[in-house]
């Protein structure tokens, strides 16, 4: 992942290298190994979307229409659009194939259902991690806004319309500091996706839309919203441990979100593929000298509403690793 807009040494890069190096210290092989791909893994992932949405198809088309069945359906395809949105993730680290151009290419197909231009995110998202807690970081708000009202303000609504609106604001965020190549490929993009919505648009009906698109999506957006909250809100940008927030969770959310609940892990090496942050993290989380961490989803949340009922903005689950108590 390369942002030619982004100067070649910054701060954020500096810390991330250091804490990187003292971090792998007498394990570099662990790491390296870590690092590489497999096709076998990523395949089963391929396999397991095709069958949350296949299961979520069979369910809704069930005889006789009954509506558990239904919504079942509908909550396994949006799974398996959570799915696609953090493979697209995955590709903007060049970790979908080893050739760019097949890369490239998955990261668009995957990212077609979603609506996303695997360049604008890209983009932006080297911004968010070349840049964090800096001008060009639209991954993280809080030195975007003054008034810490703003922030609770814009922390929910990236609980309730933070996927839908990224949506929209990716194309014009990654335009001003796209270059004129990266430009001229993210229109691209779009046409061909423009293309074929208007396409599927008037080929299929309304309430096909609705139900293998839409609602699936909107499905996909509450988890999307969810994880990316729980990654960086409530964090310290100044420091690299406390950006990013690791939730422990348990092996069937961690699998269904494809590892990337190890955001922390994720932040320190970026080039490392989702189904071994885990792995990851049970080298170094021990090494690190503090991190933010929750053992639950549900249990940050529980934890973030708390803190802005308190209108308290601080780092919320800062522990030292080895110490996780209950947080």
């Amino acid at each position: 992942m390369h942002s030619p807009e982004i100067a070649e040494e910054n701060e954020v890069l500096s810390a991330l290298r250091l804490g990187r190096k003292e971090i792998s210290h007498g394990i570099e092989k662990e790491i390296d190994e870590l690092h590489k791909l497999s096709p076998v893994k990523r395949g089963l992932e391929f396999a397991t979307l095709f069958l949350l949405y296949g299961t979520g198809v069979f369910l809704l088309t069930y005889p006789g229409g009954i509506l558990p069945l239904s919504v079942c359906g509908i909550v396994c395809m949006g799974l398996a659009f959570n799915m696609l949105g953090i493979l697209i993730h995955e590709g903007l680290h060049g970790l979908l194939a080893k050739r760019s151009w097949l890369n490239h290419c998955m990261s668009f197909l995957v990212g077609i259902p979603i609506l996303g231009s695997p360049t604008a995110y890209q983009v932006t998202h080297a911004n968010h991690h070349f840049e964090l807690g800096r001008k060009l970081d639209y991954g993280t708000y809080r030195q975007h806004i003054r008034k810490p009202a703003f922030v609770w303000i814009v922390y929910f609504v990236q609980l309730f319309l933070g996927t839908f609106l990224y949506i929209l604001l990716i194309p014009p965020l990654a335009f001003r500091t796209a270059s004129v190549r990266s430009r001229l490929v993210i229109i691209a993009e779009y046409c061909v996706l423009f293309t074929i919505a208007v396409f599927l648009f008037r080929a299929l009906s309304p309430e096909t839309i609705l139900l293998y698109w839409f609602y699936p999506l909107v499905v996909c957006s509450f988890l999307t919203n969810i994880r990316g909250l729980a990654s960086h809100a409530l964090n310290d940008v100044e420091n690299l441990y406390l950006s990013s927030r690791t939730i422990k969770s348990s092996k069937w959310v961690s699998w269904l979100f494809m590892h990337e609940n190890y955001h922390l892990e994720h932040h320190v090496f970026p080039s490392a593929p989702s189904y071994n942050l885990g792995k990851i993290h049970e080298l170094i989380w021990d090494r690190l000298p503090e991190g933010l961490y929750s053992r639950s989803y549900s249990g940050f949340l529980f934890g973030f509403l708390r803190a802005a009922s308190r209108n308290d903005l601080n780092p919320l689950g800062i522990v030292r690793p080895g110490h996780e108590g209950d947080v």
